[in-house]
């Protein structure tokens, strides 16, 4: 499925619009990952753990958007946008949200 960040396309003619979708994972840090990557942020340097819980849930994120698209029958999303958001903090067992959205269309 195409996924877009701008309103239009090119080369492609928008046939309709299905709506507004929205999808969203919210994650827990887990306590080893809270305190190493502490210890990391402490010392200085990247933390490979926060990453790929970054990556993960942003990915989770976007693949539930496309599945919603595909449930209200779009075969393609413009005007896709993803927001991470802390929700306390890592070192007190904090949670990660990403909050994916986009308008689900049919396209040519």
């Amino acid at each position: 499925m195409l996924v877009v960040t701008t309103p239009i396309l090119d080369g492609k003619s928008i046939r309709q619009y299905q709506g507004a979708i929205f999808s969203q994972v919210v994650s827990g840090f887990g306590i080893g990952r809270s305190f190493f990557g502490s210890l990391r942020s402490f010392a200085g340097g990247r933390s490979e753990s926060h990453e790929e819980l970054v990556a993960s849930i942003r990915t989770q994120a976007i693949q539930d958007l496309i599945m919603e698209a595909r449930r209200v029958g779009a075969n393609a999303i413009v005007g896709f946008s993803i927001d991470l958001e802390m929700i306390g903090s890592a070192s007190d067992g904090g949670l990660l949200k990403a909050h994916a959205m986009g308008t689900a269309v049919v396209i040519d």
